[in-house]
């Protein structure tokens, strides 16, 4: 590229839009930022990226457009530990922060990283984990015939 990034001009595909989730359209928002305000060159960040895609190819069953943005993530991760952008510490401890509260968020509502420091709202006696030991014998049992 000469140095100036130009976005297309082509049409939007006949198919649907070029992003299927709003994750998508942030992450490609950010790139664009990121280099426009000089935070790397354009051919830096072809080369990240090209170093995604060849090193994690899409998956069996993983649509294009799926493959291609996680591919995406992962250069724009890397790009920024490179650059000093982010704290790779930081960057997983935050992830996990966001499985948390993914995993503690009620079905069908929207995940929100409050939900990180919290449990879920009710608990099932029967997910809780014993703390009792547990007796096994080895006697076995057999049917009486009738």
């Amino acid at each position: 590229m000469s140095g100036t990034f130009e976005p297309s001009t082509t049409q939007l595909p006949a198919d649907g839009p070029p992003f299927s989730e709003p994750w998508q359209a942030r992450a490609f928002a950010l790139v664009v930022h990121l280099y426009q305000s000089g935070q790397f060159a354009w051919s830096e960040w072809v080369e990240t990226f090209s170093r995604q895609i060849t090193a994690f190819p899409a998956r069996a069953g993983e649509c294009t457009n799926d493959s291609y943005y996680r591919q995406w993530l992962g250069a724009l991760e890397e790009i920024m530990a490179a650059k000093g952008l982010v704290d790779p510490a930081a960057s997983h401890t935050r992830q996990g922060e966001w499985r948390i509260a993914y995993l503690n968020t009620p079905h069908g509502q929207p995940v929100s990283l409050d939900n990180a420091a919290c449990p879920p709202d009710h608990v099932h006696e029967h997910m809780m984990p014993r703390r009792t030991p547990v007796t096994v014998s080895t006697a076995s049992c057999s049917r009486a015939s009738i």
